[in-house]
């Protein structure tokens, strides 16, 4: 890793449990976070927000990505919203109960508020990606209404990449900040909808967004993941739905009841999530597919979101992942915390 530079960061930001108890003059809370940059190319550079999986920050998948942008000349930051909040070391579905979209969503903008005000970081090229769970707020950045709660100045994403990502919220007010949006999924991936994928891919299309929907033929979730066999993952939440309204309340789509504390969250994960559960399995020629379309929407400039249609596709292969075998010792080489936690 001589060509990456690593260091962690502590970066202020807040801790909503909804959307509608954001406060812009609220006491912040210090976000964990992770920062690779290129080591021996001067800025400055374009930059990344990376949002976690439900799993954490790994390192065959975030911390992965993280070198493989910095040696693409990109400043990463992967942000650790579980760690921020005690909740790292935690079951998946504690996790998910307790770390919410809000949170998420507040430490995403919280990375972009950062990145614009360093140096060596174009403000013009900060984009967000997101991986499952982090895939959904990677889309949720997108919509206007969301960063305008977040952010007091004008900057945005200059695109956003969602792998993975579940099909749980929808927005009355679609507008979008204009940038492009990428979806990638596994089409033997049964943990999300494809209708409402549809649907939610027309809101941003409708909302002022290019929108590219790509659902990889064979694959299921997770194909960067280090399951070398297809693994089984019992919680399901292709059936959980959110409505979210103009005034930033979120709606059980289920039965209309408004989410507004712990227990109404509660109460909506565990009405929605089904045992059928859903696969995962790495897949690296998807691996090298996903590369090529993230280096190519990385390649847009937020003040021209039309420059991904004038632009031929990223030729050539992306750099090979990282073996799972391998990753630990390989990254411990380079400094960087070999925890999955």
């Amino acid at each position: 890793m001589d060509d990456v530079s690593y260091e962690t960061v502590r970066i202020p930001t807040a801790n909503p449990f909804v959307l509608a108890d954001h406060d812009p003059s609220g006491k912040p809370v210090p976000m964990a976070a992770e920062l690779y940059k290129p080591a021996t190319l001067p800025g400055p550079f374009p930059a990344v927000v990376v949002s976690e999986g439900l799993g954490g920050v790994k390192t065959v998948r975030e911390r992965r990505y993280g070198r493989f942008l910095a040696q693409h000349g990109f400043v990463a930051l992967v942000v650790d919203s579980f760690k921020t909040r005690g909740f790292h070391k935690a079951a998946h579905p504690i996790r998910a109960v307790n770390v919410t979209e809000s949170m998420m969503l507040a430490d995403a903008f919280a990375g972009l508020t950062w990145l614009a005000d360093r140096p060596d970081v174009d403000p013009a090229r900060i984009y967000n990606i997101g991986f499952s769970y982090g895939g959904m707020i990677s889309i949720l950045t997108a919509y206007e209404q969301i960063r305008r709660l977040f952010v007091a100045s004008d900057e945005k994403f200059a695109a956003h990449v969602s792998y993975y990502g579940p099909t749980v919220p929808r927005l009355e007010d679609y507008r979008t900040t204009g940038a492009p949006v990428a979806i990638l999924n596994g089409e033997l991936d049964e943990n999300f909808d494809p209708k409402r994928l549809e649907l939610i891919a027309g809101d941003l299309k409708n909302g002022g967004s290019l929108v590219e929907n790509v659902v990889f033929p064979d694959t299921y979730h997770q194909w960067d993941s280090d399951d070398l066999k297809r693994r089984f993952d019992p919680f399901n939440i292709k059936a959980l739905g959110v409505w979210i309204d103009p005034d930033n309340k979120l709606f059980d789509e289920r039965n209309g009841r408004q989410v507004k504390d712990f227990k109404s969250r509660l109460m909506m994960i565990a009405g929605s999530v089904s045992l059928k559960g859903f696969h995962l399995l790495r897949d690296p020629e998807i691996m090298q597919k996903s590369d090529r379309i993230l280096l190519n929407y990385l390649s847009i400039p937020a003040d021209d979101p039309e420059a991904l249609g004038k632009q031929p596709s990223v030729k050539g292969e992306a750099a090979p992942p990282m073996p799972p075998e391998r990753a630990e010792d390989e990254v411990l080489a380079g400094g960087v915390p070999a925890t999955e936690d």
